[in-house]
């Protein structure tokens, strides 16, 4: 450090370069807004010839209560974040409800080690939790909850105690089994997620089990469980494996139902792959509205629903809840956002015959 030998230069040092008390240095690199811009110049500039770094976190902390970050915990691992078809939009609105503070995120992924996944979240150096469509009896979100701290949980899991952001899957997953239903197909098959990460059934996807009750109530009479095909992960080439053998049964399916429009990409290719037309031979029907979906070919019959919308409002609830010191088991609101089912090329009639 310049000038100063090993010795650790302290923020009075920088405020007696600058010539300006300690508070006003503080608030040069904390809240510049209550400085004149002079002032903030003289304490950057004495802070670079003495080689100071910025205030230390951990005093900052212990000074102001908090951290100055959220926690976002997600179901899948990382890279899925940013290669999946609707987290991009997700984060760009916690992103947008973020913008007004200066606010770190911290992703907290899924992990085959799951304990140490929650270890990480009972570190973490954060001021409350939004919970990404994460299964039931998480480690991680049981360590999330054990802190306290302001909560907020976004699609799964239900009843978790906290304030919940997220649409009506079962209502929605029956709206799409009603159309096709309603145009006259009486086999249909369906490309589910799993409804469980582990082989006793402890860490259920609330979200799955929804949307499949949803599509036997719209299928009704029409419902055949020997039709339905879990796709993992969420992914092209298990729904395009799925569809390849459903349409190569003796009676294969006039339509499909996919709990993503991923997945409905994947039957999509699978139906070119054996020449079957779309939606001439077969109906699809997918999940989510992603922009993949409108650019299909042909553009597919989808469940549009609000996925910025999801994450600004989560994080604005948060955000709310960690200003006013809310305690998480307190008053739970619950934010259920509408659904809307998109009609595009990809469903007509039956073929007769």
């Amino acid at each position: 450090m310049a000038g100063r030998g090993e010795e650790r230069v302290r923020l009075r040092d920088v405020a007696e370069r600058a010539g300006v008390s300690v508070g006003s240095a503080s608030h040069a690199f904390g809240r510049p807004e209550l400085v004149s811009e002079n002032v903030r110049e003289r304490v950057l500039a004495a802070a670079e010839e003495l080689g100071y770094a910025g205030p230390d976190p951990t005093a900052r902390r212990l000074r102001t209560g908090r951290a100055g970050a959220l926690g976002l915990i997600v179901c899948e691992r990382l890279g899925y974040q940013f290669t999946d078809a609707v987290s991009p939009a997700f984060l760009s609105g916690v992103a947008q409800a973020m913008e007004e503070g200066a606010l770190g995120l911290l992703l907290i992924p899924d992990s085959q080690y799951r304990e140490a996944a929650a270890d990480t979240v009972r570190g973490a150096a954060v001021d409350g939790f939004i919970v990404y469509s994460a299964p039931r009896n998480d480690p991680r979100v049981a360590a999330a909850l054990a802190r306290r701290l302001p909560a907020v949980t976004v699609d799964q899991p239900r009843g978790a105690p906290t304030a919940f952001v997220g649409i009506d899957d079962r209502a929605a997953a029956r709206g799409a089994a009603e159309h096709l239903h309603a145009l006259g197909h009486r086999r249909v098959g369906v490309l589910a997620f799993v409804t469980s990460l582990d082989a006793e059934g402890k860490m259920q996807l609330d979200l799955s089990v929804e949307r499949l009750t949803g599509y036997r109530e719209g299928l009704d009479d029409a419902w055949d469980e020997s039709l339905v095909r879990t796709c993992r992960p969420n992914a092209l080439e298990p729904a395009k494996a799925a569809t390849l053998e459903l349409l190569q049964l003796g009676e294969p399916p006039t339509a499909i139902l996919a709990m993503s429009d991923v997945l409905a990409i994947g039957a999509l290719q699978a139906a070119a792959e054996l020449g079957v037309s779309v939606p001439c031979q077969l109906s699809l029907v997918g999940f989510d509205d992603s922009p993949a979906a409108a650019l299909s070919t042909p553009p597919l019959t989808t469940i549009s629903q609000p996925h910025e919308e999801k994450g600004r409002l989560a994080a604005t609830l948060l955000l709310r809840a960690i200003e006013r010191g809310a305690n998480p088991r307190g008053r739970r609101r619950r934010e259920i956002l509408p659904t809307e089912l998109v009609v595009r090329e990809t469903t007509a009639a039956p073929r007769s015959g």
